[in-house]
């Protein structure tokens, strides 16, 4: 005749393998969170790093732009643009071309007498060499109004 303290130590015996079976499920469920973990932070890594590649080549085109536009009325043609090489960072430059002509004829404008004259000259910079290590373009047109001028000067 078999005893309950059988009957209860072979269920018990029988329960072993579940045990195991839970612990790999849990490690295999934990493993593969840890690789979403690492890699959605890698993922806003680059993304972080985009960001300011896109930023620095923002503001090295706009520099190229204002300093275009502070030369006024000195003029860059596309034949010997104003080049700038700008270090942005430790170890990373990255370079503006920048033109400026004149656009339209001298014209005047309302508030001024006919001895004042305006004139409009387009202002062009672009990134001719990206930070370093990168990939990237940038560019920016600008219309510039400068006056007023005496009549009778040529711009």
């Amino acid at each position: 005749m078999v005893s309950d303290r059988t009957i209860r130590r072979d269920r018990l015996a029988d329960r072993g393998g579940n045990a195991l079976v839970i612990t790999m499920l849990l490690l295999v469920i934990l493993t593969a969170i840890g690789i979403y973990a690492v890699s959605i932070s890698t993922t806003e890594m680059n993304l972080s790093l985009n960001s300011r590649v896109g930023t620095i080549t923002r503001n090295v085109v706009e520099a190229g732009a204002f300093y275009a536009i502070d030369a006024i009325p000195n003029t860059f043609d596309n034949t010997a643009p104003a080049v700038q090489t700008l270090t942005v960072s430790t170890n990373m430059t990255a370079t503006y071309s920048a033109t400026s002509a004149l656009g339209a004829p001298l014209t005047i404008q309302p508030g001024y007498g006919a001895n004042y004259r305006f004139a409009d000259f387009d202002v062009a910079s672009w990134v001719s060499s990206p930070p370093s290590g990168f990939t990237t373009s940038a560019r920016v047109d600008a219309s510039v109004n400068y006056g007023p001028i005496p009549a009778g000067t040529s711009y």
